[in-house]
């Protein structure tokens, strides 16, 4: 899933940031009691749409993950050579660990204890083989995995061995897409990047490819462009679906997919000004969001500043500006793992040699790590071989 065009690779990932990266005037908070009510419910023919104003989001806070996650784990990947995997994507489910890259290594099927058990499907060009992926989904009590390429014309499958079964034929062409299947009720639900020439946004079929509904794209339609992303992060029973629009800023929502209607769930107030660069992602509690702005690198070449990443609590409505700190790990900073937070679960995909040296210099200069934590880190250090596969951290989010 490689979820970023050319022009802004890797510039919108939410980063872990430490206390020791936290300008004077952000303050520390087990939570959001302290910020102001930033959110209020707007009515938009029969949807309540919970509205975030851009103008009250003032406050800048720490988090601890803490907040957002249950225990979080670190767990080293087998070291076999097959089990090898790239510092890329991470899907972590009741009992299944799946990592997989843009490169022209196969998905990597693990055990929550990080032992290898399967390459999913191979890197190709034949039946059951893949190259691009750009969404992926593990349906444990189906017994399936799903896998969405760019520019797909079917949805691949395969059993939890990592053997190819019967493909689901797509109605049309998914250029970018983001999926729900329901191996149980043989049911998908698809949201895609609705260039200008593609008649849907969104449908719902039948895995032998009876449409059940569909969405068109009207308003939504953007010019073929691949700079522009689809999100869904699953985090709950809801096909939560949004797009990411580079160029073509316009107000927009995250939605929720259902009986054949988009949802408006959660958007953002601009007051008229100039729309930034903009994301949303839902948490089971909360909704996260980001802000930035481009950046032009060269004639062709264009990115985007460091965004500023705002939270909102779906209940009371607060919300605020925020850096997360892994109180886990001692409040250590990582800010160059990129984390995700979806299907459940916050992870994050390690190399070896540059965990071991964040560690090590996080120990040697913080006085402030307290003793458990301290010897915990130190432990964790003193394991790990440059040499090593990577490392995955999970968390279940609350």
């Amino acid at each position: 899933m490689e979820k970023f065009g050319n022009l802004i690779i890797g510039s919108l990932c939410l980063l872990l940031a430490g206390s020791c990266q936290n300008s004077n005037n952000m303050s520390f908070s087990n939570g959001l009691e302290n910020s102001p009510v930033v959110g209020t419910f707007v009515q938009v023919g029969d949807d309540q749409v919970l509205a975030c104003d851009q103008k009250l989001l003032t406050d800048s806070i720490r988090l601890p993950l803490s907040f957002l996650t249950e225990e979080a784990e670190i767990i080293h990947l087998d070291n076999r050579d097959e089990a090898l995997v790239p510092v890329r994507n991470v899907i972590v489910s009741d009992n299944y660990i799946l990592v997989w890259g843009k490169d022209q290594t196969p998905f990597k099927l693990f055990d929550k204890a990080g032992k290898f058990l399967a390459n999913v499907g191979s890197f190709g060009q034949g039946p059951g083989e893949y190259q691009l992926i750009y969404d992926a989904q593990i349906d444990e009590t189906g017994g399936r995995i799903y896998l969405l390429p760019w520019n797909a014309r079917s949805l691949l499958a395969y059993d939890l061995k990592g053997q190819a079964v019967q493909s689901i034929p797509l109605p049309g062409l998914v250029p970018k897409g983001v999926f729900k299947a329901n191996t149980k009720d043989s049911l998908l639900s698809v949201f895609l990047l609705p260039f200008d020439y593609l008649p849907y946004v969104a449908w719902t079929q039948k895995f032998n490819g009876e449409i059940q509904d569909t969405i068109r794209s009207r308003h939504l339609a953007i010019k073929p462009d691949f700079s522009n992303e689809v999100y869904s992060n699953k985090n709950g029973a809801d096909f939560d679906v949004s797009l990411f629009v580079f160029w073509e800023r316009r107000p927009d929502s995250l939605y929720h997919y259902a009986n054949g209607r988009l949802n408006p769930r959660f958007t953002m107030d601009f007051a008229k000004k100039e729309i930034p660069i903009h994301d949303y992602k839902e948490l089971p509690r909360h909704f996260l969001g980001s802000t930035s702005v481009e950046k032009q690198l060269d004639e062709n070449n264009f990115t985007t500043e460091v965004p500023a990443d705002f939270i909102m609590d779906k209940e009371s409505l607060k919300g605020a500006f925020y850096k997360v700190e892994n109180d886990y790990l001692g409040n250590l900073p990582i800010p160059w793992f990129p984390y995700n937070c979806s299907n459940g679960y916050y992870t994050a995909n390690m190399e070896p040699a540059t965990l071991k040296e964040t560690l090590e210099k996080y120990l040697e200069s913080a006085k402030d790590i307290p003793a458990t934590d301290r010897e915990r880190m130190q432990k964790l250090a003193d394991s790990i071989h440059e040499n090593d596969n990577n490392y995955i951290l999970y968390a279940k989010l609350k």
